[in-house]
């Protein structure tokens, strides 16, 4: 069963996730580009669906493979787009007075569909969501995971936030991904 995934992965360069034993990252995810009844040499993506160089692994360490899960077609989805995740595309063009406080800019992020924030609280718990709203001791987030999907919204006290990124890579990768999810809203 391993070898036909194998093989259909060559073909077709399909995307498979390579799971092995006593592997600390444990899970791999590209297309095969050789393999023998030895090794495996996979043309390894990162988990911004770029080229992240070539794995040549031993059969034998193969734990089991994953095929047509969300995460892989998230990666699939990122490679073909990749011209929408590697450039940074929000930039500062407000005016000093509209910059008073640690807030402001985080403020004016109410509502905007365009850009997810990533945030980290003082006990370091990192969110990325969409800003829904705010009052002047909270604000709002619709939350979304590392697969693009909604997995509901959140409230914080602003007391609490310690930084917060606006279009990081990892913001761009979850938009992109949530926005094809979720594209007729």
């Amino acid at each position: 069963m391993i070898e036909n995934a194998l093989h259909e992965s060559k073909q077709k360069k399909s995307l498979i996730g390579v799971n092995y034993y006593g592997s600390n990252s444990g899970f791999y995810c590209g297309y095969v580009v050789e393999y023998n009844s030895e090794f495996i040499i996979l043309q390894h993506y990162s988990k911004f669906g770029l080229q992240d160089g070539l794995l040549v692994h031993k059969l034998t360490d193969i734990k089991y493979l994953e095929k047509d899960t969300e995460y892989l077609n998230g990666i699939k989805l990122l490679i073909k787009n990749q011209e929408l995740t590697m450039k940074q595309t929000f930039s500062l063009n407000m005016k000093k007075e509209q910059l008073d406080n640690f807030f402001t800019l985080f403020e004016s992020f109410i509502g905007n569909k365009d850009y997810l924030i990533k945030f980290e609280l003082n006990d370091e718990d990192i969110f990325f969501g969409l800003v829904e709203w705010c009052n002047e001791e909270t604000f709002s987030i619709i939350n979304i995971d590392l697969d693009g999907l909604i997995i509901g919204k959140a409230v914080f006290k602003f007391e609490d936030l310690k930084t917060y990124w606006i279009d990081d890579l990892e913001c761009r990768k979850r938009k992109l991904l949530y926005q094809k999810k979720y594209a007729s809203r």
